[in-house]
């Protein structure tokens, strides 16, 4: 069975010959007003000595009228093919919208499926709730249905992105607030985690970033006067100290 070639190719292919042919009618109507101007005989038509038209044997007017009939009737036919053609397209389109629409709502059902369980697991936590379970019963049983969904979605690609303690990356975390630190750019704080299927972001971690302080000049001159003066304070109570040392020495000499 033979390939049928693309609608788009029958579509390009038609257009071409249609402007092949509509290009070949306007330069030979621009000839033949050219030559009619410049006086020079046409086909059937001769100029003689007293300038009268004399019958010429080249293209009887019959052939002439049949190929303009022909022509035109080509460019018909191709104009129709081209209008069913493009028709063929738009419902090709229309058709490969709806099986796409049908593979999406396949997925999410598949998926919705998968979910089922988890449903009815907290309908059942609910009731226990109710008939006042004991706090300790609820904890582990949302934990464990925690677990199993957790392990179900990992299971269809999702993954949990790593963000704390990480560098700051704009293509993976979502900036809320900056904090002083002793670094700059790392993540501090995950506000909300963020997630990846199948190595795709899906959703950005949102996070808190750190900020080195940046210490003014006048604050880190005012910090070295500030050393200065206890560094000369503690010096002099040395000297002090040893003056005073000093003079009790002589006075137990003298005694």
């Amino acid at each position: 069975m033979a390939k049928e070639k693309p609608a788009h190719e029958e579509i390009q292919k038609i257009v071409d010959e249609i402007v092949k042919l509509a290009g070949e009618k306007k330069k030979e109507e621009i000839v033949t007003a050219d030559k009619q101007k410049e006086g020079i005989a046409m086909p059937g038509e001769q100029k003689g000595q007293l300038g009268t038209p004399e019958k010429n044997k080249e293209i009887p007017h019959e052939a002439q009228k049949l190929i303009k009939e022909t022509v035109e009737q080509r460019v018909s036919d191709l104009e129709g093919q081209l209008k069913r053609l493009q028709a063929e397209f738009e419902n090709y389109k229309k058709r490969t919208d709806r099986e796409k629409e049908m593979l999406l709502a396949g997925g999410s059902a598949a998926m919705i499926y998968k979910l089922l369980p988890f449903m009815d697991e907290m309908e059942v936590a609910v009731e226990a709730i109710h008939h006042k379970a004991s706090v300790k019963d609820v904890k582990t049983g949302m934990e464990m249905l925690s677990k199993k969904l957790r392990a179900t979605l990992e299971k269809e690609g999702l993954s949990e992105m790593k963000a704390s303690d990480e560098s700051f990356d704009p293509y993976l975390h979502e900036a809320v607030r900056t904090v002083e630190g002793e670094s700059d750019g790392k993540v501090v704080e995950v506000m909300k985690k963020g997630y990846l299927f199948r190595g795709n972001v899906l959703r950005h971690a949102m996070v808190v970033v750190s900020r080195k302080k940046e210490e003014k000049p006048e604050a880190a001159q005012e910090g070295k006067k500030e050393a200065e003066k206890i560094q000369g304070k503690n010096e002099g109570n040395a000297g002090g100290r040893e003056e005073k040392k000093t003079t009790e020495a002589k006075e137990e000499g003298k005694k």
